[in-house]
C-alpha cells in the first residue's frame, strides 16, 4: 500500500499535447456516480470543498513523510465534498526535490492525473478500490550524486552481487566496485572489477548512450574508453543494463499497483531529464 501510495503522489506537471493526445484521452472515464449539481454548488460556494482538499492534501503529505524524504508539494482538485469522500476526484498533482525513497534519490520528481474523473472506492478504507485506469503523467531528473547514491542502496547492491556470483560460476570476473560519471553532457559508467591471474583491481570505463526503448531506459551503443581489455562489446550492453541504475531507481514506481512507460530522456546541464506515463490499472474488484 506504501508504493501505491507513493506512485499515486508522484508525476508531472508538463503534459504536452502530442502526450495528451496519444491515446490517453481515450483511457479517461466519463463522470458517474457523482452528487447532484446543487450539492456540488453549494460545496463550491460554502468554501467546504477547498477547506477539504487541502485537508486531504495535509494528510497525503503526513502519510508520505513517513516514507519519503525531501521537499515535496500535494494539490488535490475534487468536485465537491462528498464525492472526496467516496474517493472521485478531478485531479491530483505532486512537485518535489531532493528525494529519497528506499534508497533511491531524486533531484526533482514531478507528475499529474491525466484525466478529469478519478475514482478508488474508499467504501473500506483498509482496503481501497481503483474503479477506473489511473493515467499519470511523470517527470524526473537525476544527477550524478543522485545516481551514485541509489547504487549505495541494498536493493542495487543485490544486482552487483547477483551479477558476481555469474561472473565467479564463470570464472570471468568479480564487479568490487561502480560508479556514475556524468561529462559534457555524455554518460560514463566505471566499474573496478578483479580478473583472474591479475593481481590488483582493474578500471573498466564504459561510455553509453542513453534511449527510451520498449517504455525502459537502455544503454545503448556501449564502448570502451580504455582500451586495455578485450571484451565483447555485443555483451556490455546486455551487462550494464542489468545493473542499469536508471533502470534500477524508475523501477520503483512500478510494481503490481502500476505500470511504468519511459516515453523520453536526455542529458542536458550535465543531468538526467525523463519522462512517461505510469498506469494504475482498475482494480477487478471494481
Amino acid at each position: 500500500m506504501k508504493r501505491f501510495l507513493f506512485v499515486f503522489i508522484m508525476a508531472v506537471m508538463l503534459v504536452t499535447p502530442a502526450f495528451a493526445s496519444n491515446g490517453v484521452s481515450m483511457m479517461c472515464t466519463e463522470p458517474y456516480n457523482l452528487s447532484s449539481g446543487a450539492s456540488r454548488f453549494m460545496s463550491s460556494a460554502s468554501g467546504s470543498n477547498l477547506l477539504a482538499e487541502r485537508l486531504i492534501a495535509s494528510y497525503i503529505k503526513k502519510e508520505l513523510k513517513k516514507i519519503l524524504e525531501g521537499d515535496f508539494n500535494i494539490h488535490v482538485s475534487s468536485y465537491s465534498v462528498k464525492d472526496l469522500k467516496k474517493g472521485i476526484f478531478r485531479s491530483f498533482t505532486f512537485d518535489g526535490t531532493n528525494l529519497i525513497l528506499e534508497g533511491v534519490h531524486f533531484d526533482s520528481f514531478e507528475f499529474a492525473t491525466l484525466c478529469d474523473f478519478n475514482y478508488i472506492s474508499i467504501a473500506d478504507i483498509k482496503n481501497p478500490v481503483v474503479m477506473e485506469n489511473i493515467p499519470i503523467a511523470f517527470s524526473a531528473v537525476l544527477t550524478e550524486d543522485n545516481l551514485n547514491a541509489t547504487m549505495q542502496s541494498s536493493g542495487y547492491n543485490k544486482l552487483i552481487d547477483d551479477l558476481n556470483m555469474l561472473g565467479s560460476s564463470l570464472g570471468v570476473f568479480n564487479v568490487s566496485e561502480s560508479r556514475i560519471k556524468i561529462r559534457n553532457n555524455k554518460f560514463y559508467y566505471v566499474l573496478k572489477i578483479k580478473l583472474p591471474f591479475v593481481r590488483r583491481p582493474q578500471n573498466l570505463i564504459l561510455a553509453s548512450d542513453l534511449k527510451a526503448s520498449r517504455g525502459q531506459i537502455d544503454l545503448t551503443n556501449t564502448r570502451l574508453v580504455n582500451n586495455n581489455f578485450l571484451v565483447d562489446l555485443k555483451q556490455l550492453d546486455h551487462v550494464i543494463n542489468y545493473i542499469n541504475p536508471l533502470d534500477f531507481s524508475l523501477n520503483i514506481l512500478e510494481n503490481k499497483h502500476a505500470e511504468l512507460t519511459v516515453q523520453n530522456i536526455k542529458i542536458q546541464d550535465n543531468k538526467i531529464y525523463t519522462s512517461g506515463i505510469v498506469i494504475v490499472p482498475k482494480d477487478n474488484r471494481g
